[in-house]
């Protein structure tokens, strides 16, 4: 018999790499962007699972909103503007961070912690969307009350006032995400309240005029910067919150 030669036509070298992108491709699921993971977590969990402490959380706000409208109410008419300034930036993050922490601190010191981690939403998982939708409260919140504070006070700059409570809430929330991700230590969050607290009254204490001068004649478009580059910061932090892993240790 004669021997037949089999010629194989084998593909370009561009072809075997546009099947092997297409392989690649329709083999591996996409990565979902931020907001897909956030509503398809709320899809399948829905409000009354991610907030099923609303009556805490709302009590919680309540109790910490009548305090500060009694602190602003107690204010003396004579204090100069510059310090009212001072004030706003030292507690623009206090309603967050009691709201925040409230829900994280309890999931972090429940014995079911062990557990909840290997359910398919973690604790960290659900503390991000949480933390979210609390920053958007206590932005709102934080602006009624400098309206408030600009009808008592009519010096006030009501522009001014925002963007710097903006600016303090969004440098706080990085930090406050920085903290809790990197240092191990239920009450880790709390001692970096206590930080914040003690690193703007120590400047005020030392130099209250200094201090609250330097706050009230910053350019308002420093602080629209400083609040633009907080977000972006702030929203990879919370991916980075949503990817965690119990493997990596716990917080």
């Amino acid at each position: 018999m004669d021997k037949h030669k089999f010629y194989v036509d084998y593909p370009e070298e561009h072809e075997i790499k546009n099947h092997i992108q297409f392989i690649v491709s329709a083999g591996l699921t996409k990565p979902k962007s931020f907001l897909q993971s956030l509503l398809e977590m709320y899809q399948q969990l829905g409000f009354r699972y991610l907030f099923r402490d609303a009556t805490e959380i709302l009590f919680t706000v309540s109790l910490a909103l009548c305090v500060l409208i009694y602190g602003i109410f107690s204010l003396d008419s004579s204090i100069q503007t510059d310090d009212i300034y001072s004030f706003i930036f030292t507690l623009s993050p206090v309603l967050y961070f009691i709201v925040a922490s409230l829900f994280l601190v309890n999931a972090l010191t429940k014995n079911t912690f062990a557990v909840e981690m290997t359910c398919k939403y973690h604790v960290f998982q659900l503390a991000a969307f949480r933390m979210l939708i609390f920053s958007v409260i206590a932005l709102l919140l934080n602006s009624l009350l400098i309206v408030l504070v600009s009808l008592l006070f009519q010096s006030i700059n009501v522009l001014q006032a925002l963007l710097l409570s903006s600016s303090s809430l969004s440098v706080f929330s990085v930090l406050y995400l920085y903290v809790l991700q990197r240092v191990k230590g239920r009450y880790s969050t709390y001692a970096m309240m206590a930080g914040w607290l003690l690193a703007n009254l120590l400047p005020a204490f030392f130099s209250q005029d200094v201090y609250s001068v330097f706050l009230s004649h910053v350019p308002v478009y420093v602080y629209a910067v400083v609040c633009a580059a907080s977000l972006v910061l702030y929203v990879n932090s919370l991916k980075k919150l949503i990817a965690f892993r119990h493997a990596e240790g716990v917080l």
